[in-house]
């Protein structure tokens, strides 16, 4: 008698656990998939930002340098006509701007006399009647003030020569000519071969489709994304992303599309799900036959995958990876919250890149270059730690947010820099900062206080270096 009630007892247990574990099992199995999923959405986004500011960040200096050129009235009175002394004083300056940038060329040409200055002289003159002046026509008829053309022919060093032409105007509003610079990247596909061995595509298109970019170089302005992947324009519409980036899920792909304005390409970073939803079915199918077990396995290391791969995720998106301190992305939320508090507490801002980074690299190698911009941080570090953030915010400038009136900041940054011409180790190579310095306004943006601090540090730049500048 006991036996036969011990029996339905058990079996009701049973299948209580069983419903349980079954329970547990579905429940768990929809928390792994949302969350994996999110995983994936953050990598593709994080992906993403940190190319498209890549992008960005190397075509920002030469756009500027071209635009600077163009507004120079020193060029303005010399190329009034053609001489030898014309000549001369043109490709004096134009060789200043390529020592001093190391770009690839840099060139003028004034619409009067459709002559193509180059630091070397001058050998040749632009035929409006030719084909091959297209890009002179199309930034004599553009209304920007500038255009960029893009070499993607693929070189043994998947290098990239960047064109940007700036127009000249005269004081009437009349088209003068063109000044232009070449930048030649040699890292970009590199960067995409990065992630792709991670698991996310990225590619570089035009508007049509067309690759531009990608870390398999046979694709490149042979091959139409939207054939590759499957999808069709009316699916992916990449001209919404002109005003923000866009996200979608498209069959079995995460995909951000993000138009970057200074190529007007777009950036598209896709990430597959398919392979997390295959792993998700065959856990579920292991659960029925497992059950207790491998619940309890699966859940132990889910926790322990999941929390270890957050903690990546977010060591990889808060600190720059040479130097151990605050990236880009936490100097840009601190500077968005500070700057929305000005009204409570006004701060200072302050920008500093090591001097001489490229001929540290060219000369002694990369290595005591990164060794160089670790140590820089290391004192920035320890002298500011109580007063502000600092962040590594480019290849090798850093910003400081400090948090003390002008005239005390200026002294902090001026003993910064004295400690870093003084260090032993840093003097050996020659390294030294430049520095910009500004005080918020209440009225200030983010754009405004970060691009009045840039124009501070240019100005210590081309003061001779290794001093503070205020802005």
């Amino acid at each position: 008698m006991n036996n036969k009630r011990i029996i339905p007892i058990n079996l009701i247990n049973l299948v209580v656990i069983i419903s349980i574990m079954l329970v547990v099992g579905i429940l768990t199995n929809n928390i792994m998939n949302e969350l994996t999923l999110r995983d994936i959405q953050n990598v593709t986004r994080l992906t993403q930002t940190n190319i498209y500011s890549e992008i960005v960040n190397e075509l920002v200096e030469p756009v500027n340098t071209s635009i600077i050129m163009a507004n120079n009235t020193y060029l303005f009175e010399m190329m009034t006509d053609d001489t030898p002394e014309t000549e001369e004083k043109i490709a004096q300056y134009l060789t200043a701007i390529q020592n001093a940038t190391g770009y690839e060329s840099v060139f003028l040409i004034p619409h009067k006399t459709l002559s193509y200055y180059h630091p070397g002289g001058t050998d040749a003159k632009v035929d409006l009647e030719s084909d091959e002046s297209f890009w002179y026509k199309d930034i004599m008829n553009s209304e920007n003030d500038y255009t960029v053309l893009v070499n993607t022919e693929q070189l043994a060093d998947f290098a990239l020569t960047f064109y940007i032409d700036a127009s000249m105007k005269a004081e009437n509003g009349d088209f003068a000519g063109v000044t232009g610079v070449g930048k030649r990247i040699t890292h970009f596909q590199r960067i995409l071969s990065l992630y792709s061995s991670q698991g996310v595509d990225a590619y570089i298109i035009n508007g049509d489709g067309l690759i531009q970019m990608h870390d398999k170089s046979e694709l490149v302005k042979t091959t139409n994304f939207y054939d590759l992947e499957g999808v069709s324009p009316e699916e992916l519409t990449i001209s919404d992303s002109d005003d923000v980036a866009i996200e979608m899920q498209l069959n079995d792909n995460f995909i951000i599309v993000q138009h970057i304005p200074i190529l007007d390409w777009y950036l598209v970073v896709r990430k597959g799900t398919s392979e997390i939803a295959m792993t998700l079915k065959s856990y579920r199918t292991q659960m029925l036959s497992a059950l207790f077990v491998a619940v309890l396995i699966m859940m132990l290391g889910t926790s322990y995958t999941i929390s270890r791969y957050k903690n990546q995720i977010i060591n990889l998106s808060n600190t720059d990876q040479l130097t151990s301190i605050p990236n880009r992305t936490i100097f840009e939320n601190t500077l968005q919250y500070s700057v929305k508090n000005l009204t409570q507490e006004r701060f200072c801002l302050a920008l500093f890149d090591l001097d001489n980074l490229k001929r540290i690299n060219d000369n002694l190698g990369h290595d005591q270059g990164d060794n160089a911009l670790r140590i820089i941080a290391n004192i920035a570090g320890e002298q500011f730690a109580d007063i502000g953030l600092v962040s590594r915010v480019g290849g090798d400038e850093f910003a400081v947010i400090v948090n003390k009136p002008i005239e005390e900041a200026r002294t902090i940054l001026e003993k910064f820099r004295a400690t870093v011409e003084g260090n032993t180790e840093l003097k050996s190579l020659q390294a030294t900062v430049s520095i910009g310095l500004t005080e918020t306004k209440v009225t200030d943006t983010e754009i405004t206080v970060y691009k009045r601090t840039d124009e501070a540090l240019y100005r210590s730049k081309k003061s001779g270096r290794n001093n503070v500048s205020v802005l």
